[in-house]
């Protein structure tokens, strides 16, 4: 979350283990956050609204991405390469992960209305994961 929760700023991520198996564990989240923020009961049980969600509305987003990965493993165990299967196949993947990104965003966006300044602040400064994945990254880059 930009303002301190998951992989795009710092903070728990807001979809734990975000990608194509599993997803977020509200329960879990919110646990984290409730103690590394001190949440309010009034802010525990909004997020809590959201998060919960969110999750059932991502869920279809990553049943297909699973049976997608399924058929591109077929496609790839296939006697000839099929490559206009396998680009149909990556297209769909992409289009699901951009709405991924935009879920996380979203929650993200709704939770930071949540907090305060102050809560937010704390946030970014317990959880600087941002900063060292593009630390990393650049230096993959150079190399």
């Amino acid at each position: 979350m930009q303002a301190g929760f998951g992989p795009d700023g710092g903070g728990p991520a807001l979809h734990e283990g975000d990608g194509e198996h599993g997803g977020m564990d509200p329960e879990r989240l919110l646990g984290r956050m409730a103690k590394e923020l001190k949440l309010t009961d009034a802010q525990k049980k909004q997020i809590g609204v959201i998060l919960t969600a969110e999750k059932e509305r991502v869920a279809p987003l990553r049943e297909k991405l699973m049976e997608n990965r399924k058929k591109l493993h077929e496609v790839a165990e296939g006697e000839t390469f099929n490559e206009a299967a396998v680009k149909t196949l990556a297209a769909s993947q992409a289009g699901l992960q951009a709405e991924l990104i935009v879920s996380r965003l979203r929650v993200q966006s709704q939770i930071r209305a949540i907090l305060t300044p102050e809560q937010r602040e704390l946030a970014r400064k317990l959880h600087p994961t941002n900063q060292r994945k593009e630390q990393r990254r650049h230096r993959g880059m150079d190399k």
